[in-house]
């Protein structure tokens, strides 16, 4: 009879623990921002990031270092710029962007998944990606799950000026997306925000929020000011953008990551130097304004439009 207790005694034990941990889990969860009063709300990060080129190892630490700090804070999701793991000058590393870049997955994103598993983030970070074509590389941007998953891959769709001597643009065009828990977010990178197309079919493909990987320089600070707002409010969905900082060669880069509202508002904006911000991303309201207010998607007329997709005269 006493062994019989004594299995009992155990066995509650071992229940009270498991729902100790559950709740625990689940305060965490609230935090976050999966649930607040049922109210569809995160908190996502944007890094300014000044990488060392062509130090791989470096920048994954401190990406990691990054993803510790963003998780203490309460933030769902972080966003880094394009080409984070390698930095980005082609024309400084040339050919040796073929001995750095990776494929997908590969020891990077490997390390990246430990780090989304281990803080609880979802990570969105530009990467050189290795194809499967002998020299072919693509200047990509993948999401990894809190998870530790990689849950999206996009190939860059826009590839600017001398970028061009590296990475090749995506052969598919194919846009990125994938869920959250309260909604879907797009990808974009860099030169892709001055392209509006870019951003109304990523609202067309269901996302509210979109994470938009750059490395734009200071000459040009006030177009990165003027497209990222325009983006935002033209499709009604939040702009998440992480921008380099620092300088390579002759570039100076931007750094001003930001974080916009569906309004075009500056939720959020970093200065010139390595830093993070932060901002609440409430789709509730994003979604009710749509509804209520701003139509633009409803009131397109498409077949107004057709003159966009014809490039004979370019």
């Amino acid at each position: 009879m006493l062994e019989i207790n004594k299995r009992y005694q155990r066995k509650n034990q071992r229940k009270i623990q498991r729902m100790g941990q559950r709740k625990q889990r689940d305060k965490k969860r609230r935090k976050r921002g999966v649930c607040i009063m049922n109210k569809k709300i995160f908190k996502a990060a944007a890094v300014n990031m000044d990488c060392e080129l062509g130090n791989v190892k470096a920048n994954l630490k401190k990406m990691a270092d990054f993803c510790k700090e963003a998780s203490t804070k309460g933030a769902l999701a972080i966003c880094f710029p394009e080409l984070a793991t390698t930095g980005y000058s082609p024309t400084i590393l040339g050919e040796k962007y073929y001995e750095i870049s990776e494929p997908i997955p590969g020891p990077s994103t490997n390390y990246l998944c430990k780090v989304a598993k281990a803080t609880g983030l979802y990570i969105v970070t530009g990467i050189s990606e290795k194809s499967g074509v002998p020299g072919r590389l693509y200047n990509s941007q993948i999401a990894i799950s809190p998870e530790g998953k990689i849950v999206s891959i996009y190939r860059k769709i826009h590839v600017w000026g001398l970028e061009k001597l590296t990475w090749r643009e995506s052969i598919t065009c194919e846009y990125g997306t994938f869920d959250m828990p309260m909604c879907k977010a797009g990808h974009m990178i860099c030169y892709d925000t001055s392209f509006p197309e870019t951003a109304r079919v990523l609202s067309l493909m269901g996302s509210n929020v979109i994470f938009d990987s750059a490395a734009w320089r200071n000459l040009e600070a006030d177009i990165w000011e003027l497209n990222t707002r325009a983006r935002a409010v033209e499709n009604h969905v939040f702009m998440i953008c992480s921008n380099r900082c620092g300088v390579e060669g002759d570039s100076t880069l931007n750094g001003e990551s930001r974080i916009i509202g569906p309004r075009g508002n500056v939720l959020a904006a970093a200065g010139h130097e390595e830093e993070i911000i932060y901002a609440d991303i409430d789709i509730d309201s994003c979604i009710k304004d749509n509804a209520m207010m701003l139509s633009y998607m409803k009131d397109r007329r498409p077949e107004a439009y057709s003159l966009i997709s014809d490039t004979r005269n370019f």
